[in-house]
Order: structure tokens, then C-alpha cells, then sequence
């Protein structure tokens, strides 16, 4: 992939990021709910919060310094998506939750990859 076209690609994701943890700040009840079909338990609803804060800050992150940060974009997305599945795996509860959120991770640090921009 060309420069150029790595870089969209990695501010598209970040954008796309910044989004997604917009709607997990702001909805994270409604959400949860959503995916799982009962309202999430106090932890649920820190955890869903704290992970739209790091969507929020990666991808704004992603959008203002593509290059800068690119190897911990991809570090930070493949350990989500690694420890999702493991709770995925492990707790049958939350299961639905954690496959949807490592799917998401995959996906941005795949794209982010993918991208490969050189500094």
C-alpha cells in the first residue's frame, strides 16, 4: 500500500475509533444491552467506559500522528483482541460482549497493519 493511501487508512480507523468510543462513553448501557440482552453489572458498565475512553484517545491519537504511534496502535489492538477472546473463552456471561469488542480490536489493528506508513 502507498504512503499515502496507508496514511487514510490509519486516520480512517482512527476516526473510526474515535467514534466508537464516543458511543461507548455515551451509551455503554444501552449497548450493552443491546449485544448481551441484560443490563450490564457496575463492572461491565466501568469496563465498557474505560474501553470507550481508549478508543476514544487511540483514535484521536491515530487521526493527529498516524506514523508516530503505529506499532503501539497495532500492539495495544492485538493484546485487546488476545485478552477478549481469553475472557470470551472463559466467562460464557460475557461472552457475546468480548467476541464483539475483539472483533473490533482485530479489525483496527489488521487495518493499521495493513497500512504499514513509514515515518
Amino acid at each position: 500500500m502507498s504512503d499515502r493511501r496507508g496514511l487514510g487508512a490509519v486516520r480512517a480507523a482512527g476516526l473510526v475509533s474515535v467514534a466508537w468510543g464516543a458511543l461507548l462513553l455515551t451509551q455503554s448501557d444501552q449497548l450493552w444491552r443491546t449485544v448481551d440482552g441484560a443490563p450490564p453489572t457496575p463492572l461491565d458498565e466501568l469496563a465498557v467506559r474505560a474501553l470507550g475512553a481508549r478508543h476514544l484517545a487511540q483514535g484521536t491519537a491515530q487521526v493527529i500522528a498516524p506514523t508516530r504511534f503505529q506499532r503501539v496502535f497495532v500492539a495495544v489492538d492485538v493484546i485487546h483482541t488476545a485478552t477478549m477472546l481469553a475472557l470470551a473463552a472463559a466467562d460464557p456471561a460475557r461472552r457475546r460482549p468480548a467476541l464483539l469488542t475483539a472483533g473490533v480490536a482485530a479489525v483496527s489493528g489488521a487495518t493499521t497493519l495493513a497500512a504499514r506508513v513509514s515515518r
